[in-house]
């Protein structure tokens, strides 16, 4: 008999089911059109500005200066998930779409 079913304890990471069984998981979805990439930055930016200890270098190493910015790191920074009670978070990431049409002039 395997040790885990001895204390009572499942394991299948297929359905993620651990301890009192499966867990329900649910995924939210966010598209975005960038529109103005300098208010991006600058929301980006006055976010960390908020946080203590930040300062210039912190910026431009997190999302990029403003005339080079980080444009996925900015929408990373402003739409991270916060805590939601009863929940963590698994995963989160930002994919950028490069080739949509009006992407040359985000670029320069």
């Amino acid at each position: 008999m395997d040790p885990r079913e001895t204390h009572g304890l499942k394991n299948d990471p297929d359905r993620r089911a651990w301890g009192m069984g499966p867990q329900p998981e649910f995924r939210v979805t966010v598209t975005l059109a960038l529109t103005d990439a300098e208010r991006l930055w600058a929301a980006a930016r006055d976010r960390l500005l908020a946080a203590p200890g930040s300062n210039r270098e912190l910026i431009e190493e997190t999302i990029g200066p403003a005339e080079a910015p980080q444009l996925a790191d900015c929408i990373a920074l402003l739409c991270a998930p916060s805590q939601v009670p009863g929940c963590s978070v698994d995963d989160f990431w930002v994919d950028a779409m490069p080739g949509l049409p009006g992407q040359e002039a985000l670029a320069a």
